[in-house]
This record gives structure tokens, sequence and C-alpha cells, in this order.
């Protein structure tokens, strides 16, 4: 059986990603955070049997350089993040995938064992979810295309999975553990071993 990952990521550039976090620690800090939660997103991918298709928003991908080296890229289409993932979710769909999840690239957490339990708990369930502490999730999956998903939400809002689980009510839904994304210094902080080998890098000033 086909089975996808959409991974939606920003091209990485310096000033454009992670900018709630560089509101608290400047650009080049959340550049490298970025650059460190793309490489950790890029192992866990590299061990799934599962294929793999990133979606990017912003310049040429050719800036993720030895990132995602060898996956498929393809543009993100939509004026929000909701358009963009049904864009994505309709072609992967129409492209014969039987199973599909997408992830972001803000999940420290991210294994291939995550990703694996995501496609098991597809055989037995309509949907997959994991919630993030943000009120968001940090991963969807489904076996059929549900434009419902991607409508009517207050996209980066505290509702978004709340949301997101009304549309799917009287579904199987298979629940993963909750994790934290890191978009604010507050995430941050919650991850020590990332802050900790920040503060290495760059010694403990505006940290």
């Amino acid at each position: 059986m086909k089975s996808l990952v959409l991974v939606f990521a920003k091209t990485p550039i310096i000033g454009t990603v992670k900018t709630r976090l560089a509101s608290k620690i400047g650009d080049k800090r959340a550049f490298w955070i970025y650059q460190k939660l793309l490489r950790k997103t890029d192992l866990a991918l590299n061990k799934i049997s599962n294929e793999v298709v990133v979606f990017y928003n912003g310049e040429p991908p050719t800036l993720f350089k030895k990132l995602f080296f060898t996956y498929q890229k393809k543009q993100q289409l939509g004026n929000n993040l909701g358009t963009r993932m049904q864009n994505a979710f309709k072609w992967g769909f129409d492209e014969g995938y039987k199973k599909i999840v997408i992830i972001g690239t803000d999940l420290w957490d991210i294994t291939t064992s995550l990703l694996e339990d995501a496609f098991t708990q597809l055989d037995s369930s309509d949907y997959v979810i994991g919630p993030s502490f943000d009120g968001g999730y940090y991963l969807l999956g489904c076996k059929k295309f549900n434009e419902k998903l991607f409508t009517k939400k207050n996209w980066s809002s505290p509702s978004v999975y709340e949301e997101t689980m009304k549309e799917i009510s009287g579904k199987s839904v298979a629940l993963l553990g909750k994790k934290n994304d890191i978009d604010t210094l507050e995430d941050l902080n919650q991850i020590p071993e990332l802050l900790n080998a920040l503060k290495n890098q760059f010694g403990e000033r505006k940290v």
C-alpha cells in the first residue's frame, strides 16, 4: 500500500524563519534553532520506508542544500496554511497514495518510530493526530481526502486541534502523545537539550 509523508517546511533563510522565537532571541539564534529542527526531521525521515515529499514555502528549494536532499520538492500553493495543506493532501491522494501523514519541522521530539506508529494507527483508524501543547497538532494523517479538515480554522491559534477533532467526530481517531512544537521562547525553554546547545553555541545572551 503506497503511503506518503508530506513535510511542510520553510526554505531556510535567516530572518524569515521562527519569527516569534527570533523576536526574543534574535534572527541568528532562531535560524540556528530552525536548522537543528530541519536536521532532526531529516534524520527521522531517512529511516522510514514510506515515500516523502517536501512541500516548501519560500525561495527555491536548493537552499535546503543537503537537507531533504533525496526527496521530491514541491512548492506550497494557497493563500493560507489550510489551503496549502488541502492542496498537498489532494495532490497525494490524486497520485494514488492510500495513507498520507503530514508533519511540519517544529518538533524536536520527531523520531522514526513516531512516524511509523502513525502509519500503523491508520491500519485500524480513519485518522491519526498528534496534538501539541499549544492547541494545534504536529501530525495529521488520513486515508481519504477530507477538505473540511482544512477549512474554517483559526490557523496558528490554540483552537486548531479542537476544531479539527470536531470535524472528524464520529470517525475512528488514533491519538499520539502530546508534544511540544517549538515556536516561542517558552517552547524552547521546555527542551533543555536544545536550549543548552544554543547557549554553548552563542553564549547566554538573550536566552
